[in-house]
């Protein structure tokens, strides 16, 4: 048996160059011989086939002898070199149609070779994709852990850094972009639900709001749920919060200034002295909200059912707004 391994393909025939077909022994002795009967046929076939021209009745040469040998010789050489001619129009073309065939070989092979190294060399990237995709996804499961932990601390500064860091996990990984937001959501409604008597403004929470506030733009899953959450006071200025769902939740106070509640879903929130100019409340369910009596814009069809409560106030910025230009 051969040693060789197997690697599933035949090993393509050899091409062989005319000449190479014949064993060279056999080569040589037909040369040899072609030649000898050449040069018999040169020497004596004149007086074979033409003898009965060359001598006259007596059998002396004729006058003309040396001219008929002369000519049967020159039509022998001349069909040899017909002969060897045609051997080497023979020769040249299927040396010609081999090379052919042997470049065709080589160009399929070449092209094989290609497709051979651009799968390697994809398979090599796609590892190396695979590769680095999960050290990320390790990266940031470990940070997100970490962050987790840091959000359960009773240390305002731990909870900032861990609310922070999970912004930057938000942005990086947009696999994760839904269990962040779900994350920080739960956070504000744990400690900002109403009824818990936190004062607010409440530093962590403020900082949920406005991570919440500036998240990249990308499809969710779901709405981000504010429901019955103590608000009050904080900053949404210019805060991103479509589709956000504010149902019983305190914004007492708040900064919404150019905020984008579009289509919230916010019935029985209470909106009153709230800092709501250029806020934009598109669409949004307003069932039984309550807003100061200035707070209505005039012809708005979103605030056909809200709650106007004249004796609220005006609609003033609140008291930790800095005085504006």
């Amino acid at each position: 048996m051969s040693d060789e391994p197997d690697t599933g393909q035949a090993e393509p025939e050899r091409k062989r160059e005319p000449w190479r077909k014949c064993h060279p022994r056999w080569a040589w002795t037909a040369a040899i011989a072609g030649a000898a009967v050449f040069i018999v046929l040169l020497v004596w076939a004149p007086w074979w086939f033409e003898g009965h021209h060359l001598r006259d009745r007596n059998g002396e040469l004729v006058s003309s002898a040396g001219i008929i040998v002369t000519g049967f010789r020159t039509m022998l050489v001349a069909i040899a070199a017909g002969g060897f001619t045609a051997a080497g129009l023979y020769y040249t073309r299927e040396k010609h149609r081999l090379e052919r065939e042997n470049f065709q070989h080589a160009q399929e092979q070449f092209a094989e070779n290609q497709k051979q190294f651009e799968i390697t060399i994809k398979m090599s990237a796609d590892r190396e994709a695979e590769q680095a995709r999960i050290a990320r996804e390790g990266q940031v499961t470990g940070r997100y852990v970490e962050a987790i932990k840091l959000l359960s601390s009773q240390d305002d500064t731990q909870r900032l850094g861990a609310i922070y860091s999970l912004e930057r996990i938000m942005r990086d990984s947009e696999d994760d972009h839904d269990t962040v937001v779900t994350v920080l959501a739960a956070f504000v409604r744990q400690h900002a639900g109403i009824g818990l008597g936190v004062p607010r403004p409440d530093e962590p929470v403020q900082a949920a709001i406005t991570v919440l506030g500036r998240r990249p733009m990308r499809r969710e899953a779901a709405r981000i749920d504010l429901r019955r959450t103590d608000l009050t006071g904080l900053d949404f200025e210019r805060a991103n919060f479509r589709r956000a769902r504010f149902g019983g939740a305190d914004l007492r106070g708040a900064n919404l200034l150019r905020a984008d509640l579009t289509d919230v879903w916010a019935p029985n929130a209470d909106f009153r002295q709230s800092y709501a100019v250029s806020t934009k409340f598109d669409g949004s369910n307003l069932r039984d909200a309550q807003f100061s009596i200035e707070q209505i814009p005039p012809g708005m069809p979103e605030f056909k059912r809200v709650i106007v409560d004249g004796e609220a106030g005006t609609n003033e910025a609140p008291l930790n707004e800095k005085k504006r230009d």
